[in-house]
């Protein structure tokens, strides 16, 4: 019968259709677990997820790993002068930055607010400091666009880095040390990159 059919080939379309929202559904729930919803960069927990992972293999296989992480100069200024929509448009303009500059095996997420946080695998100190400096040039260059009439404000970032030790080391030491080097460049005046020193830890 033909309108039997007709109404079978409907129902399997109908389906069809369904399951394809499922999927569409349960592929955006994964992204939103596993990305920020501002910038489109990982977000922290995946970050946590895989930093501690990271780690033991470059421990491991005796590889280098390095991390950066950034977080721009007087950032609260843009939200209190310029409103938080301002604000959201120079993080995302910097999460683009940050893309660009990243290689396709690195690792960026945004750590929080205006901090972001870049793991480099097989990346050397030199190497890392080399990175860190281009992201900082860049966005020193770089004219933020704040509003739909292309009103523009400069910025400066400034970005701590930290290397994997040889051994002994940790997820959390390794992002301590870079975080303390972060505060260091901070408290330098800013707008400058500083490579954490190596120290030996308790029981080495």
């Amino acid at each position: 019968d033909k309108n039997e059919m007709a109404v079978r080939v409907r129902t399997q379309i109908r389906r069809k259709r369904y399951q394809d929202a499922l999927k569409e559904q349960y592929q955006k729930s994964v992204s939103m677990a596993l990305t920020d919803g501002l910038t489109g960069l990982y977000n922290r927990h995946y970050l946590n997820a895989h930093l501690g992972n990271m780690v033991k293999y470059a421990t491991k296989n005796g590889k280098n790993l390095a991390l950066m992480i950034m977080d721009m100069d007087h950032f609260k200024f843009v939200n209190d002068t310029h409103g938080h929509d301002a604000g959201d448009m120079v993080l995302k303009q910097l999460s683009d930055i940050i893309i660009r500059t990243a290689r396709s095996t690195d690792l960026a997420a945004r750590f929080g607010g205006e901090e972001f946080v870049v793991l480099m695998p097989e990346t050397d100190s030199a190497s890392a400091l080399g990175a860190a400096n281009r992201i900082r040039e860049i966005v020193e260059a770089t004219a933020f666009v704040i509003d739909k009439d292309g009103q523009t404000i400069k910025r400066t970032i400034s970005i701590g880095v930290a290397n994997l030790m040889e051994a002994g080391d940790s997820a959390e030491g390794l992002l301590k040390r870079a975080d303390e080097a972060l505060y260091i460049a901070k408290n330098n005046g800013r707008n400058n990159v500083k490579v954490a020193v190596k120290t030996v830890p308790n029981g080495w």
